[in-house]
């Protein structure tokens, strides 16, 4: 520092004094540095105290540089929050975090559970949930003895056939045949497949102000339509929501051909594009329906039906046909109303 000032008297006349300041701040940062060096320890504690030590000097330095803000912000909410755990003074971690949860509190009751989500479901779409609870209510009907009163009813009015629909003209077996399911097995693929296609359904309907019932009941007639068509004249009968829900799958598909479905195929998961499962189903049931498919009791042509149902409805979606379908209807009814 003595020497500088002499430097300076010599180098002002000859040198700028844009170099001379550049000069006279390496040689102040280089002076005083390792006045204000000391150990510094791997600890909070220690490195506030050897801060405290060197006077200010490092604390002032980094406030000077931030500003005039200090090097670090205390959280208040720190020394009782949860943490991962901390290293002790030989180095070691010690895990000390603990649950937010408490340690009395337990999952809701099976049925409260049970509750919430078909109260959620009702709140979502009545259709999806209406149509959840009449297979179930029917599934446990179908339970009876097949000798009973009750299994005489099934038969007659909530089974599709030929002896139900064309014969004895009970058109209404159409419909209600969609939600019988006599097997759990039958009913659990079904209920799962009409409550995740129809979530889906539902919303890209509403967004255009369409109800989701039309498509669900339309989709039933048409699919036991078919079967009657191929099978109805051997006197099969069919049962299910197979043919709503492959309506369901088959629309959502085409709106969504990439979105990747998973399945599982003799306990194999399998994940693929969700056009690909459609055309994949699409000819299962075609070679189903003429006996390339092993024998079995599913109905291969209700499929089929389902699935022609759901690629006609989304082409008549794409230009827009239901919507002004649905306006005309309400348009009529509305029309009819006013003059009665």
């Amino acid at each position: 520092l003595k020497v500088l000032p002499t430097q300076l008297q010599t180098m002002h006349k000859n040198v700028p004094m844009r170099i001379v300041s550049w000069f006279f701040l390496i040689h102040s940062s280089v002076t005083i540095a390792p006045t204000c060096a000391r150990p510094l320890d791997i600890s909070s504690a220690s490195f506030v105290n050897n801060d405290n030590r060197t006077g200010g000097c490092l604390s002032t330095r980094i406030n000077k540089l931030r500003g005039g803000s200090p090097y670090y912000e205390s959280n208040p909410n720190y020394q009782n929050a949860p943490t991962l755990g901390d290293v002790d003074k030989d180095g070691f971690y010690h895990a000390t975090f603990q649950s937010p949860l408490q340690h009395n509190q337990r999952p809701p009751p099976l049925t409260q559970a049970i509750s919430s989500y078909f109260a959620e479901l009702h709140r979502y779409s009545p259709t999806l949930f209406n149509g959840t609870m009449a297979s179930i209510l029917l599934f446990f009907a179908w339970q009876f003895p097949t000798s009973s009163f009750v299994a005489k009813i099934l038969r007659n009015h909530f089974v599709t056939s030929s002896y139900n629909v064309l014969r004895k003209r009970r058109y209404h077996a159409l419909i209600l045949s969609a939600f019988s399911h006599a097997s759990f097995r039958h009913i659990a693929l079904n209920m799962y497949a009409f409550v995740t296609f129809g979530r889906s359904v539902k919303q890209v309907l509403a967004s255009h102000g369409l109800d989701l019932w039309p498509f669900v009941v339309s989709a039933a007639i048409f699919g036991n339509l078919i079967f009657l068509l191929f099978d109805g004249v051997q006197g099969g009968s069919c049962v299910g929501l197979s043919g709503v829900t492959l309506a369901l799958l088959a629309f959502d598909s085409l709106l969504y051909p990439t979105k990747e479905l998973r399945l599982f195929v003799s306990f194999i998961p399998i994940t693929l594009p969700a056009y690909y499962l459609f055309l994949g189903l699409l000819g299962f049931s075609v070679a189903g329906i003429f006996g390339l498919a092993g024998r079995s009791n599913v109905a291969h042509s209700t499929h089929l039906g389902g699935l022609v149902y759901g690629y006609l409805f989304y082409q008549a979606f794409k230009r827009g046909w239901p919507r002004l379908w649905n306006y005309r209807l309400r348009k009529a009814y509305h029309a009819i109303r006013g003059g009665a």
